[in-house]
C-alpha cells in the first residue's frame, strides 16, 4: 500500500510538472477547472421566492385579505413519514377541502377560505415535495380528514388537485359529497406523451435553470392568458417552488387511473367541471374529453381569465362555487 502511494505520488508530482512547464496546457486546464467550479455552483444556486407585497403594492381588499390570512397558524401532522402541513378554519357542519395545482400551496386558496369558512369548515393543504403517486396523496389526504375528525366531505381541485380530487371521487365515492374539478384534465396519455423528452431532460438541469424556464413561461403564456392581472403577477412568484417539487409533482399528474363514471356510487355525486376558454395549460382536447368523461356535470366557462381564475376572477369564481354547494335540489 505504501508503495502504491509512493508511485501515486511520483505520477501526481510529474503530471503537475507537465502542466505547469506547459503554457498552453495549463491554460487549457485552468479553464476546464473554471468551467466545471462554475458549473457546480450552479446547481446550488436555489431559486429566489417572491415577496407578494413588494411586488403588489396596493393596499386594497385582496392585499389585506392576504395579510390577515398569513396571520393564522397551520397545522402539520405526520403520514407515513412525512409532514403534512394545512390551514383550517370555518364551524360550519360541511367541509370543502381545497386542493391546488402543481404550483401551488394550501395559501392559493385564500380568496375562497376566507369567504367559505363563514358557512362551511374548510381545510387547504400543502401537498408535500416528496409525494410522487396518487395513492400516497390519497392517504396524506385521509390522515388530515381523520385528524380533523370529518367523514364526509365537499372536494374543489384546480389543475394538478382538481385530478386529485378525480382519484378521490373514485376511491371514496362513499365520502364525496359534491366535486368541483378545475381547470384539470381527465385520466389521460397525452400529458405524458408530450412532455416525454422534457421528462428525461429536466432531472439532469440545476434548479436555477427550471427556476428561468418556469418564469419565462409566467411571462410569455400563463400572466397574458389572464391580461397580465396584477394579483395574479404578484402572487405565482411568491409560490415556493423546488426542482423536487416540480419533477414529484409531474409524476403525479401523469400517475394513471381509471375511472367508471357510470357507477352507482359515482354517478350520484353532483359534478361541476370549471374550465377557461384560453387556458394555456389544460389543451381543448382534455377539456372535451373531462366533459365526456362526466356527462351529467354543470359546466362554467371562463372567459379569457386563463388557467387560474380562482386568482384573478376571484369574485366570480366563488359566485360559481357557492351557487354549487348552496343548491340543496341536487341528489
Amino acid at each position: 500500500m505504501t508503495h502504491f502511494n509512493y508511485f501515486s505520488g511520483y505520477i501526481i508530482w510529474k503530471l503537475t510538472c507537465t502542466i505547469m512547464s506547459n503554457t498552453k496546457m495549463k491554460k487549457k486546464y485552468i479553464i476546464i477547472g473554471i468551467l466545471i467550479i462554475g458549473i457546480a455552483v450552479l446547481y446550488l444556486i436555489p431559486i429566489t421566492k417572491g415577496d407578494f407585497f413588494e411586488k403588489y403594492n396596493k393596499n386594497d381588499d385582496v392585499s389585506q385579505l392576504l395579510k390577515e390570512f398569513y396571520k393564522k397558524p397551520t397545522k402539520t401532522i405526520s403520514v407515513n413519514g412525512l409532514d403534512w402541513t394545512y390551514y383550517t378554519s370555518g364551524k360550519g357542519s360541511n367541509t370543502i377541502l381545497f386542493i391546488h395545482g402543481m404550483g401551488g400551496a394550501y395559501d392559493l386558496w385564500w380568496q375562497q377560505l376566507a369567504l367559505f369558512e363563514k358557512d362551511y369548515k374548510v381545510i387547504s393543504f400543502s401537498l408535500p415535495d416528496a409525494i410522487t403517486n396518487l395513492e400516497d396523496t390519497r392517504k396524506g389526504i385521509e390522515g388530515i380528514l381523520a385528524n380533523e375528525d370529518v367523514n364526509r366531505f365537499n372536494v374543489v381541485g384546480t389543475s394538478m388537485g382538481g385530478y386529485i380530487a378525480q382519484y378521490l371521487v373514485k376511491t371514496m365515492p362513499n365520502r364525496v359529497k359534491k366535486a368541483v374539478f378545475g381547470n384539470t384534465f381527465p385520466p389521460n396519455d397525452e400529458i405524458a406523451k408530450e412532455n416525454q423528452t422534457k421528462n428525461n431532460i429536466i432531472p439532469l438541469l440545476p434548479e436555477i435553470l427550471i427556476g428561468y424556464f418556469r418564469d419565462k413561461s409566467l411571462k410569455e403564456k400563463l400572466l397574458p392568458a389572464a391580461n397580465n392581472n396584477p394579483v395574479l403577477t404578484a402572487f405565482l412568484p411568491s409560490l415556493p417552488f423546488t426542482k423536487k417539487q416540480f419533477i414529484n409533482r409531474y409524476y403525479v399528474v401523469i400517475d394513471p387511473f381509471t375511472i367508471n363514471p357510470n357507477s352507482s356510487l359515482i354517478k350520484q355525486i353532483p359534478k361541476l367541471i370549471i374550465e377557461s376558454d384560453n387556458d394555456p395549460l389544460i389543451s381543448l382536447n382534455l377539456q372535451k374529453e373531462l366533459k365526456e368523461l362526466y356527462p351529467n356535470a354543470e359546466v362554467f366557462t371562463f372567459h379569457n381569465e386563463g388557467h387560474f381564475p380562482y386568482i384573478n376572477a376571484a369574485d366570480a369564481y366563488n359566485q360559481t362555487l357557492k351557487q354549487f354547494f348552496d343548491n340543496t335540489n341536487m341528489p
